[in-house]
């Protein structure tokens, strides 16, 4: 069986997030990654051993949530980001 290693496109500068925001119309600015919200040490732990227990289906689909928000109107949202193979 063939192991891949996954990696967002985003969090490592290949690609920017770009997508205006649904209630103004704005650019959403992206925080990063949600694990990095939370807990103290969330940002150093392994990325999948954050994904197996965050209660998302990111894991699976190899996907990398980010923060996003809109400065002009305080709009939130979790974005999920499609990760690449490598």
């Amino acid at each position: 069986m063939n192991q891949f290693s996954y990696a967002c496109p985003v969090c490592n500068g290949l690609n920017s997030l770009i997508l205006p925001c649904p209630k103004c119309g704005h650019s959403l600015q992206d925080g990063g990654r949600v694990f990095d919200y939370l807990a103290n040490y969330s940002p150093y732990r392994p990325i999948d051993d954050l994904k197996m227990t965050d209660g998302w289906q990111d894991y699976q689909n190899h996907l990398c949530p980010h923060q996003t928000y809109c400065e002009q109107c305080g709009y939130q949202h979790v974005t999920f980001i499609q990760e690449m193979r490598l």
